[in-house]
């Protein structure tokens, strides 16, 4: 995950990939809008369940290695904006619009406590009604006052610099008011006419109605009343459950997490280990009762403890080592199920737009030859054994989503040396004496080398990545090798992770002084937060994950997706962005190779935002 204080954070950075590593050499020798339409199936082959399922038990799963659960506040800051928490919040405290499903993308509104939004007065006034029945687990209803109180604390959050979705212009800034008519209604007034489809999927899934009985109010010895009603009470109130929040010792103990609406509460937790234990909430009223009596999460250092603990039968569901890929025959004899996870995520290497090699990268053609050397297929085969799908712009080439642009089901810029050295020569560069192309027409014409280049200036980019991980290694001098056979220098600066994201973490603003920056594993996915891959959190104007890269065509194209109510505005701005080569596309590795037992039952279809969707799982006996 990424993780840097000083930018908006977002689920970011899967696990190590340890995929035995191919040498250099061997490697270059070879809806319409609505769920039950945006139905994004998994791929790999249905689980075998044996016995007969039983009420209760409890499970467990692994978490990807380094991640752990640390955050109860389902208003998350930088540090803990990832899927692994949401996922688990989401279970205790539902949203107002829960996304995706059994293999499904979308809202899932059957799951949800809202009904589908009406919109009108020209899409600028949005009326949400709530599914009345739903509790808290103190017996409360759940209302619109729970939404109000969200509301409250989302703009004393945004004002702290501590909520993690928010990027400027979007919620709370592009609504102008909001009314409660009734108990069960709200109606929000927006300041512009927006498009149903993103504001639904990527804003009012941000919102979720919280416990105000049990949590308006600034102290723990303080009895919760009506604090939040004032922009400095609300601070407050915010500024009393964020450091709650920060206190993991107290998670087990502490009454606020135990008002939950959702089906899931927190029993335990270990704050050395990360060890998590949620019991079913015997007073859910929603949908989708869970099966299991409760539910275990692991966190793991290593994949071998991860694997030890899988085979050891503490852990129900967990993952197959990359490395250990070719075992999979010898674990399904041994009575386990063994099915890639393939799941709707973003991978992309990102450009240093504001860093010293600023002049090469801008120039689209450079981009455009850099892409042309990216050999998805190559790296997908041979450094992930098959356990990836390509990734040609914003959006993955997942199987069945509507969200997908059709010109992202193919690549635009298909691995071709030839094509990169005719695009690098028809803009003025020829070999140097070192092997590396030089600018011969400095200029800014459609034949010379571009604005800020000048003459003898080589074409030389660093290029930083992810050390630690065998397989990424092979892509990335891979891409190296190819990139020099085309006259194109990318000197390698391997770092840890941690240390890249305190050298690219922290550019715009700076210093950027990096020129591509390469994470393994993904750059960003969707869910809870985000279900429309439109790039404004990762290519608008100001955006923080793609190195300053700024489009006024781009931005226009965001802006007209976020108005339209059309897919195929959505379509323009991923073909957009894609073509534009805004960041360097590379494959996406599956999220894991999932590892479970045969006596679980229910996670499959698996979830493309990579929930676990525990109230689905059951266990069996024989």
């Amino acid at each position: 995950m990424r993780i840097d204080s000083s930018r908006p954070a977002r689920w970011r950075w899967q696990q190590l990939l340890t995929v035995p590593a191919v040498t250099c050499a061997a490697a270059l020798a070879i809806s319409a809008w609505a769920p039950a339409s945006a139905s994004a199936k998994t791929s790999g082959n249905a689980p075998t369940v044996k016995g007969k399922p039983i009420k209760g038990g409890v499970a467990s799963y692994a978490l990807p290695i380094g991640d752990t659960f640390s955050w109860m506040l389902p208003l998350e800051n930088q540090a803990n904006y990832e899927n692994y928490e949401s996922n688990v919040e989401s279970g205790m405290w539902r949203p107002l619009y829960v996304v995706g499903g059994a293999g499904t993308t979308g809202v899932n509104y059957p799951m949800s406590i809202g009904q589908q939004p009406v919109y009108s007065h020209g899409n600028t006034v949005v009326t949400v009604k709530l599914n009345k029945g739903w509790k808290w687990s103190d017996g409360t209803p759940v209302t619109s006052s729970d939404v109000r109180f969200f509301f409250a604390l989302e703009a004393a959050a945004v004002k702290a610099g501590k909520y993690a979705p928010y990027v400027s212009g979007e919620m709370p800034n592009d609504i102008a008011s909001v009314s409660y008519p009734n108990a069960y209604e709200f109606v929000i007034h927006l300041k512009h006419a927006y498009s149903p489809n993103w504001f639904t999927g990527n804003q009012l899934t941000w919102i979720y109605p919280l416990p105000a009985q049990a949590w308006d109010k600034t102290c723990a010895s303080c009895k919760a009343g009506n604090d939040a009603a004032t922009p400095a009470g609300a601070g407050k109130v915010f500024s009393f459950l964020y450091k709650a929040s920060e206190k993991l010792s107290t998670y087990s103990s502490n009454p606020l997490w135990k008002t939950v609406d959702g089906p899931w509460v927190i029993k335990s937790y270990d704050p050395t280990t990360s060890h998590t234990v949620l019991a079913a909430n015997s007073k859910y009223t929603g949908p989708g009762k869970p099966h299991l009596a409760g539910y275990q999460i692991y966190s793991f250092s290593s994949d071998t403890a991860e694997l030890d603990a899988v085979r050891s039968g503490v852990v129900d569901f967990g993952y197959l080592p990359f490395s250990d890929a070719a075992q999979v025959s010898n674990y399904k004899s041994q009575g386990f199920n063994v099915v890639p996870w393939t799941y709707f995520y973003n991978e992309a290497v990102e450009f240093g737009y504001t860093g010293p090699w600023k002049a090469l990268v801008s120039q689209l053609y450079i981009r455009q030859a850099l892409q042309h050397l990216v050999d998805q297929p190559l790296y997908i085969s041979k450094t992930l054994h098959g356990y990836g799908i390509p990734d040609y712009g914003i959006a993955p080439d997942y199987a069945g989503s509507n969200l997908v642009a059709p010109a992202l089901r193919s690549n635009p810029y298909p691995y071709s040396p030839s094509a990169a050295s005719k695009l690098l020569a028809s803009h003025g560069w020829a070999k140097g004496t070192k092997g590396t192309d030089v600018c011969k027409k400095p200029g800014t014409g459609a034949s010379e080398c571009g604005a800020g280049i000048k003459k003898g200036a080589p074409l030389q980019i660093q290029l930083m990545y992810t050390t630690g991980v065998p397989s990424f290694l092979s892509q990335v001098e891979a891409f190296q090798t190819a990139a020099a056979s085309v006259g194109i220098s990318l000197p390698l600066n391997g770092q840890t992770q941690n240390t890249m994201y305190s050298i690219a973490g922290v550019c715009p603003p700076g210093p950027c002084k990096w020129g591509i920056a390469a994470y393994n594993g993904y750059m960003w996915d969707f869910g809870q937060y985000q279900t429309l891959p439109g790039g404004l959190n990762q290519f608008g104007k100001g955006n923080y994950w793609a190195g300053g890269y700024n489009s006024p065509a781009a931005d226009a194209l965001i802006a007209a997706d976020h108005r339209s109510s059309s897919l195929s505005a959505l379509y323009a701005a991923e073909t957009y962005l894609t073509k534009n080569v805004a960041s360097l596309f590379w494959p996406l590795p599956d999220y894991e190779i999932v590892l479970a037992k045969n006596n679980l039952g229910g996670w499959y279809p698996l979830s493309p935002y990579a929930n676990y969707q525990v109230s689905r799982w059951y266990l069996t006996k024989p």
